[in-house]
């Protein structure tokens, strides 16, 4: 990838190039470059996704601190137990499917 003065994306190779940098297909800067899309949008998008990721992390973080007995389920509200709860059930569900 090629920077200009600004430090706004000019060029982009699907192969690295000398006197360019490596950029990570999944960079909100790249994305909005590559879709002529507004760069502001690109960015919402990115950090919703990974708000998503995220999240999952959390939940099996969760799990493996209930699994080795640092943290009780009951130790969390009768409401983050049910939260907790569903989508581990739901991804049961889809893995007997």
């Amino acid at each position: 990838m090629v920077r200009d003065e600004n430090d706004e994306i000019l060029a982009i190779y699907a192969e690295p190039q000398p006197g360019t940098e490596p950029i990570p297909i999944d960079d909100p800067e790249l994305l909005a470059f590559a879709s002529g899309a507004d760069s502001e949008q690109a960015m919402r998008s990115y950090l919703a996704n990974s708000d998503d990721d995220l999240l999952r992390i959390v939940e099996e973080l969760i799990t493996v601190l209930i699994d080795q007995n640092v943290v009780l389920l009951t130790d969390f509200p009768a409401g983050a137990q049910r939260k907790l709860l569903r989508p581990q059930s739901i991804r049961e569900k889809l893995q007997t499917v």
